[in-house]
């Protein structure tokens, strides 16, 4: 991994020489991008000012995943001290955490990562979990985050003090943490989905989530069910079709859009490249970004004819993806969804579909009816024998945000005020929770593009608010109720003309039974990263 001042050095240096050679070569509009390139880098260069904080000054950060890491640099840039409670024994998240087989990020690895620490060592275009896990720690070892957290310190609720302007922080095994800022960087995926069928823990087998895997299972010679087909599914299913299983049955509420990765590993000289001219690095990673930026107006909005052409077109290119990698007519069928891309979420691969075309690979469309000891029943009364079940389920959004309880202002538990649409300014403050801040709260989720870049988005916001605190004397902020008001009916308002906008195409995580969509930022990622480059103290409520 490259040091980052080490990469914006030489990226400096690149883009100031390809301006010069651009410019005076006649290529004027090729220069003009690099001189602004150049620009950019200068404006970088210059080290973040540290604060002239209290010595009793102190940030709680919960969660030690991509957020907590992000956060701790960003805290450390500034000279804010502060704790990370972690509650496993190891960082990473959801990275650390699943380890089904095939675990991997649909979104290219590199741009699913911090922009402050570009690696050019990335070994495919779509990197497993495994790797993305040892780039976490290496991220965390790079900015001096390790020594801050404390692991296995699951928090089970916080406290607000009005009167001290502090927060009282409670671990499950009776440690308490103080402090003057509170940061949940928990995220929305964390508390797996089990289906509520009946019989649900009759089973005589070993049955699990993907996100509690079982790692001594062997899947060898085995019969195994695998319940969904969503992200995690996608990812499975062709794995474990090549694990030696005996038979593979995939039970299926929904077909997903699978289009193809594309994916591929790099050889050793691209790396090279990347290495050596961090630049090409850069300009690789904002490729990605701005294809899925490209990819929100075409495939996600319904707001002109124009999208709605460019829509149709993917949309009959997928198709046909389908019915020429499915060898059964019928099968590709039942397998090509009804309803919109992006409706739900795109899960593509190169091997999903593919895995159908094996002998031992069954889809089962028929409903669940039970779970039995020996199987799965479904509503045709075909008892579906098994020796594992694999549930592939997905999450629990609302019990997510919901993981602690927060005690709020007047003693308020805002966990339980939440109901079944919890919203916060940029996904960020809530009206009731002074000196408190989320990253990946509601209203922040991505169906387009990297949610590290918005997370970083998020924690500039975050850094730039206790800066201000700090600097003005002021002891506590919380959002103003009309402020999070009016932010809730923009982003509602934005939500109209969305392919996932509510429940009339199709049902999803996305949205709530009533279906209103709580969990997504409506609008592309540009439009976020725009509306929250500054705190705005006038939106808040502060006390000194």
């Amino acid at each position: 991994m490259q040091e980052y001042n080490d990469d914006l050095f030489l990226s400096t240096l690149s883009s100031g020489l390809a301006f010069s050679l651009l410019w005076w070569n006649g290529f004027k509009v090729l220069g003009f991008i690099m001189f602004s390139c150049f620009m950019y880098f200068i404006s970088k260069l210059r080290s973040p000012k540290k604060l002239d904080a209290p010595s009793d000054f102190h940030v709680v950060i919960i969660g030690s995943g991509v957020s907590g890491i992000c956060m701790g640099k960003k805290l450390n840039d500034i000279g804010v001290k502060y704790t990370i409670l972690e509650k496993s024994g190891g960082l990473g998240g959801t990275w650390y955490d699943n380890k089904y087989p095939g675990v991997a990020c649909d979104v290219p690895s590199h741009l699913y990562s911090f922009s402050f620490y570009l690696n050019p060592y990335w070994s495919r275009l779509y990197s497993c979990g495994a790797e993305i896990h040892a780039y976490l720690q290496s991220a965390a070892s790079r900015f001096n985050v390790y020594p801050s957290i404390h692991f296995n310190k699951r928090v089970v609720g916080a406290s607000w003090d009005s009167r001290t302007c502090l927060w009282t922080v409670d671990c499950t095994d009776g440690s308490q943490y103080t402090a003057n800022i509170l940061i949940s960087g928990s995220g929305a995926l964390h508390v797996p989905k089990l289906p509520d069928y009946k019989g649900v823990g009759s089973f005589k087998g070993p049955s699990f989530h993907t996100a509690l895997w079982d790692t001594s299972f062997n899947p060898r010679g085995k019969t195994v069910a695998v319940v969904g087909t969503g992200a995690s599914a996608v990812q499975a299913v062709p794995n474990l079709s090549a694990l030696g299983v005996k038979s593979l049955k995939v039970f299926q509420r929904t077909p997903c859009w699978s289009p193809p990765r594309f994916d591929y590993q790099y050889p050793e000289y691209i790396k090279r490249i990347f290495e050596i001219f961090p630049l090409s690095n850069i300009l690789y990673r904002y490729f990605f970004f701005l294809r899925n930026e490209l990819r929100f107006r075409t495939l996600f909005t319904k707001e002109s004819w124009i999208t709605q052409k460019l829509s149709d077109r993917v949309h009959h290119m997928i198709r046909g993806h389908y019915q020429k990698v499915i060898k059964d007519k019928d099968l590709a069928a039942k397998l090509t969804p009804s309803y919109d891309m992006g409706c739900k979420r795109i899960t593509p691969s190169d091997t999903y579909l593919q895995a159908f075309n094996k002998d031992f690979v069954h889809l089962v469309t028929d409903k669940i009816e039970e779970i039995t000891e020996n199987g799965v029943r479904t509503v045709d009364g075909t008892e579906h024998k098994l020796d594992a079940i694999v549930y592939a389920t997905g999450f629990d959004l609302l019990q997510s945000f919901k993981a602690f309880k927060y005690v709020g202002v007047d003693g308020k538990d805002v966990s339980e005020s939440f109901s079944d649409a919890p919203n916060a300014y940029y996904g960020i403050t809530h009206q009731d929770l002074p000196n408190t801040f989320w990253l990946l709260g509601p209203g922040t989720g991505l169906g387009h593009n990297s949610i590290i870049y918005m997370i970083e988005c998020q924690a500039n916001y975050v850094v730039d608010g206790i800066s201000k605190l700090i600097k003005n004397g002021a002891r506590s902020m919380v959002v103003k109720q009309e402020v999070q008001r009016n932010y809730w009916d923009y982003t509602q308002n934005n939500m109209k003309g969305k392919v996932f906008a509510d429940n009339s195409a199709c049902v999803g995580w996305y949205r709530n039974a009533r279906g209103v969509n709580w969990t997504l930022w409506p609008k592309d990622l540009i439009s976020y990263w725009w509306e929250t480059k500054s705190f705005d103290m006038n939106d808040y409520k502060i006390t000194y």
